[in-house]
């Protein structure tokens, strides 16, 4: 009996120590940056505008279309989820947009969960750096 209860508490043990399956958040603002990357490559290669809507727990990727914007949903832009649990704040505004020389309008994101803080800057040039002191 007390073997059983010994095993029981080493698997408690076991089962408390095991990573919780959600990538940690360096690795989440790092996806982030190269997606928005990847949006600032895509407005050059398309010749049009690209943006990155960051709201409500998701980010999601349009393209300008006349003066409309539409849904880029093939891969690899379809919208994604923030993990849960990470808080993203943005300023000044939640939309970054590429134009087709690659310039964007600049942006901060700042992704937090629990004690770990990472920021990603989005400057006029269409530069992404992550933990970079805000240039503007």
């Amino acid at each position: 009996m007390i073997v059983l209860v010994i095993m029981g508490l080493l698997a408690s043990a076991v089962v408390l120590a095991l990573p919780d399956g959600r990538p940690a958040l360096p690795q989440e603002a790092e996806r982030f940056a190269a997606a928005l990357l990847r949006a600032r490559d895509e407005a050059v290669f398309r010749g049009g505008q690209v943006r990155v809507v960051a709201s409500d727990g998701e980010y999601r990727f349009e393209r300008r279309d006349g003066r409309d914007w539409r849904p880029l949903d093939e891969a690899p832009f379809r919208a994604r989820a923030f993990e849960a649990g990470t808080q993203v704040t943005v300023a000044p505004q939640a939309v970054v947009v590429f134009d087709p020389t690659g310039l964007a309008n600049p942006t901060e994101f700042t992704f937090t969960r629990g004690n770990a803080r990472r920021t990603i800057v989005v400057d006029l040039a269409g530069n992404v750096s992550l933990d970079a002191p805000r240039p503007f």
